[in-house]
């Protein structure tokens, strides 16, 4: 969470996608499942059967997820 004064926004853009991984340490094992330079969000992703299966909070992959689709919003600008 960023709380400073005069900071309107904070974005994620030139972090690589497989770093903001990291900062979700409870679905980092979950992505070994995972196809090569699979995006997190793609049918073939790991962490839909890790999460299904009671091993992280959906809702923490849901914040991966939405983190990861602001990211690319961002990039698309």
């Amino acid at each position: 969470m960023i709380d400073t004064p005069g900071f309107r926004s904070f974005g994620l853009s030139h972090i690589e996608p497989a770093r903001v991984v990291l900062a979700f340490p409870d679905l980092v094992p979950g992505t070994e499942g995972c196809p090569r330079a699979c995006s997190h969000d793609e049918p073939d992703c790991a962490l839909d059967a890790w999460v299904a299966e009671g091993h992280a909070d959906p809702a923490r992959l849901y914040s991966l997820r939405r983190l990861l689709r602001t990211r690319e919003a961002r990039e698309g600008d």
